[in-house]
């Protein structure tokens, strides 16, 4: 019994030994390592939203520059075209006037038709520019004195189809439309300049956005690599950790094994003596009880 009792408070006293063993053996810095993971991926995170921030502004340039640049292109070939359809009309007006030929009258015709509307695509693609769009107007403006200096009335042909014959208002009226000519041409001319100057301006503007985009492009790979860098920094730190925490978690082992085997020995060594002294209190108790018989004996 007493035996039983020795070794159940053996056991509790070795079980408490190992429960008072450092606790942090099993436990890593969680705290530090989310905060040296944040540190790892902050950066790459903010590198890339950078960068898509930047392409993004960088598109939505690209896009508008192209749109305007577009439109740009768009002008000067309205402008050119309309010039050259009454450049044409010119020369046929004056090559019936003193040939009197039904040929040069379907560019007559074909200026009347195309013109109106091209002139009506000029002045919506200008609407934008209040400057363009008065060079416009005033183009608009001229062709019509220049049409109203013509004296053309139309004609029935066999086929029916109306034709523009020039009248004799035509001949007199020839230094008239001569300087409304010469305002159409500068007109289209100061249209065509000025878009001229704004694709010029467009490609300069694209060039230094190309200078912009490059350098940040060697930013962004500067920031790269930094966080690279910083990523291997923090990947060497937590491996520390972890390599502290290991040896730690080791040693701790190594001490629980030693606490274990120090009890169990410390164990073994109280039984022994406890049997020792149980065997002699035996021995005294049977002499004592010897010795009680003896004396009853005698």
């Amino acid at each position: 019994m007493t035996d039983r009792r020795a070794g159940r408070d053996l056991h509790a006293s070795l079980f408490d030994t190992t429960q008072a063993l450092p606790a942090v053996a099993d436990e890593l810095p969680v705290p530090r390592l989310r905060r040296l993971m944040l540190k790892a991926l902050g950066l790459p995170i903010a590198v890339m939203l950078l960068l898509c921030g930047l392409l993004a502004f960088r598109a939505v340039a690209a896009a508008e520059d192209g749109a305007e640049a577009a439109r740009a292109r768009t002008v000067i070939a309205e402008a050119n075209r309309v010039q050259r359809l009454v450049i044409d009309q010119e020369a046929a007006l004056r090559g019936y006037v003193i040939d009197h030929e039904d040929m040069f009258l379907p560019p007559l015709h074909l200026g009347q038709v195309m013109v109106p509307p091209a002139l009506r695509r000029l002045a919506e693609l200008t609407a934008d520019d209040p400057e363009q769009s008065g060079r416009a107007a005033a183009l608009a403006a001229a062709y019509g004195r220049w049409a109203g200096a013509t004296g053309l009335a139309p004609t029935a042909t066999r086929s029916g189809a109306p034709l523009v014959r020039p009248g004799e208002a035509s001949r007199l009226q020839l230094a008239a439309r001569e300087a409304q000519l010469d305002a159409v041409r500068q007109l289209v001319r100061q249209l065509v300049d000025a878009e001229d100057q704004r694709l010029r301006d467009g490609e300069a503007a694209g060039g230094w956005s190309l200078g912009a985009t490059v350098v940040g492009v060697a930013i962004a790979l500067a920031l790269i690599g930094l966080t690279a860098s910083v990523l291997r920094r923090s990947i060497r730190r937590m491996e520390g950790i972890y390599a502290k925490a290991l040896a730690l978690r080791r040693h701790s082992e190594a001490n629980e094994r030693a606490a274990r085997q120090s009890a169990e020995a410390l164990a073994a060594e109280v039984t022994a003596q406890s049997r020792e002294l149980q065997a002699r209190f035996r021995a005294m108790r049977d002499e004592l009880e010897l010795a009680r018989a003896h004396l009853r004996a005698g």
